[in-house]
């Protein structure tokens, strides 16, 4: 009995000490906690607790919670010092305590009620001052034991909401570390853990979990794990609701971008319960959302865009013209830029051969009444387009496309090359020569541009007159080209600037009139004396006067039906 009673004085004398160790220790002085640890005051502390913890069955629940808390305080300090207290106590056997003491309160509740959240909160908090030490950082994502203890926090049903934010906080921490062969992906019940945290009340535990995954994402490793995970992908939706901060939304938009960069997450991602991820990211492009959202939304988008999902994107139209709305008007370069980049990726993967084509082809055109840049990158993105015969006759026929491509090369310097090969690569809608019925505008923009002088305007000058005499293979056209004077005396002042066979006329008139009979013997004249290629179609490069006339004096040929 007296023994009995000589314990319970040396503990009670035990737990005063430390009730003083923590009135002192509880500031905020770094330069104090520095001191305390050169003293030897947290290996002390340590020693104190291990000793406290063989006891088994005899541990002192207070004290124990009273030396944490003081070894928390203690570690209030620079990194360099925490450093110095791990090293001096030994980094295995400190883990190996401290998450012995989160398995003894998390497992076994029933030892104290009153104390067992506190207590693991307390080491929760002491494993986040010892990641402020990269190495030590690196270590704790590596041990699975302290991965598992916090994993194992937060599936507990006992454990306080405060206690589960620290904990979810501490494996948000351990989730990226560089060059880590940590195991933390791979922890039993890690992910389902962070899963849950979705359904708690309390918006911190929340915050930590999308934390966390966008953490864990950052590896190449992590993706398709999470990736194909329903829960993962589901608990992420719900965290970009309004009804989470801003940051909890911030970290789930990132996480869904990580994961949507792996090869092998896009088509399940685009899939999701009937598109449901695509519908949350369109609703978030809106420009009532947060800024940075809007951007992390449109580079989810474009991380979708893959060979196997762009058909099933551009399958659906409210997609296509939120993206060129964005893309043609909206107010953040940015943003503009961005969604331009996906309808660009999005133009890569899908033809004519798709269903969903004409979809792809409306957004484009709906695009070009955007500013300048804007403009100019769609014009490039149909020039693209126009380059696969598939998707001519589609290009050709839609509603008031080659009129402005037309306009555009009248009008914008900076875009008449991309606009005018676009209406060249149209104009041969097959391989058999079958072309378009072209317009006013259209023949105006090529002769505008076949009529250029200077020598940087050469392959545009080329390629309008290639375009002309494609056309010129249909009869409409023909009619309308003979009633173009501009066009005729462009074709011909090309032929004779280095043909020097016939004088140029400012008539149609004077133009036949040199040879009534047989207009097209003028035509054949120039051919004779041009000393180049007979068909110079496929050129594109150092194209020299003489192919130009060669050229031009072909479309004549073609114009006046005699080619």
């Amino acid at each position: 009995m007296k023994a009995e009673s000589r314990l319970a004085e040396n503990k009670y004398n035990l737990i005063v000490a430390a009730e003083n160790a923590c009135a002192r220790f509880d500031h905020f002085d770094e330069c104090m906690h520095m001191t305390e640890i050169d003293n030897g005051t947290s290996k002390a502390l340590f020693m104190s607790l291990a000793q406290e913890m063989m006891l088994d069955e005899n541990v002192s629940d207070n004290y124990v919670e009273l030396l944490l808390s003081a070894l928390e305080m203690v570690h209030r300090c620079p990194s360099k010092f925490v450093r110095l207290s791990v090293k001096s106590v030994g980094t295995d056997r400190l883990f190996h305590l401290l998450c012995e003491i989160v398995e003894k309160y998390v497992q076994y509740p029933a030892y104290c009620q009153a104390h067992a959240s506190s207590i693991v909160q307390k080491v929760a908090k002491l494993f986040l001052h010892f990641a402020k030490v990269d190495g030590i950082k690196h270590r704790m994502a590596g041990c699975y034991e302290v991965v598992l203890s916090m994993v194992v926090v937060l599936k507990s049903g006992t454990m306080e909401c405060s206690t589960k934010a620290e904990a979810v906080n501490l494996l948000a921490e351990l989730a990226y570390t560089e060059d880590c062969d940590g195991v933390a992906i791979h922890v039993d019940g890690l992910v389902d853990a962070l899963i849950e945290c979705g359904e708690s009340s309390d918006a911190m535990i929340r915050e930590g979990s999308a934390r966390a995954f966008l953490n864990l994402s950052t590896a190449m490793e992590s993706r398709q794990i999470l990736g194909w995970k329903d829960g993962t992908i589901s608990v992420l939706l719900s965290y970009l609701d309004e009804v989470n901060s801003d940051d909890t939304r911030k970290c789930a938009i990132g996480a869904l971008g990580n994961i949507s960069a792996c090869d092998e997450n896009k088509l399940r991602l685009v899939n999701y319960r009937g598109g449901l991820l695509v519908e949350v990211l369109l609703i978030l492009m809106y420009p009532r959302a947060i800024k940075n959202l809007r951007k992390d939304a449109i580079g989810v988008l474009r991380n979708l865009c893959s060979v196997d999902t762009s058909h099933i994107l551009c399958d659906r139209p409210d997609f296509l013209m939120a993206l060129a709305s964005e893309a043609a008007c909206d107010g953040d370069m940015k943003i503009r830029g961005d969604s331009l980049k996906v309808l660009r990726r999005l133009s890569v993967f899908v033809n004519a051969t798709l269903p969903c084509y004409p979809y792809l082809v409306s957004a484009l055109f709906n695009a070009l009444g955007g500013a300048a840049k804007t403009r100019k990158q769609i014009v490039a993105i149909f020039r693209e387009q126009a380059t696969m015969i598939v998707n001519r006759p589609v290009l050709a026929q839609f509603p008031g496309l080659l009129d402005a491509l037309g306009v555009i090369s009248l009008d914008f310097e900076d875009s008449k090359c991309n606009a005018i090969r676009a209406i060249l690569y149209i104009s041969y809608l097959d391989e058999s020569g079958i072309t378009f019925e072209a317009s006013e505008i259209v023949l105006t923009a090529l002769t505008e541009a076949a009529n250029l002088t200077k020598k940087k305007d050469t392959l545009v000058r080329f390629e309008a007159i290639k375009a002309i005499r494609q056309l010129a293979g249909k009869e409409v056209n023909r009619k309308m080209m003979l009633r173009n004077t501009s066009l005729l005396v462009a074709l011909k002042w090309t032929v004779e600037k280095t043909a020097k066979i016939v004088t140029i006329t400012d008539t149609l008139t004077e133009f036949f009139a040199s040879n009534p009979a047989n207009p097209v013997d003028i035509v054949e004249s120039f051919l004779d004396v041009i000393d180049g290629p007979e068909d110079p179609l496929d050129k594109t490069t150092n194209i020299r006067d003489e192919d130009l006339a060669s050229l031009a004096g072909l479309a004549l040929a073609r114009i006046i039906g005699r080619a």
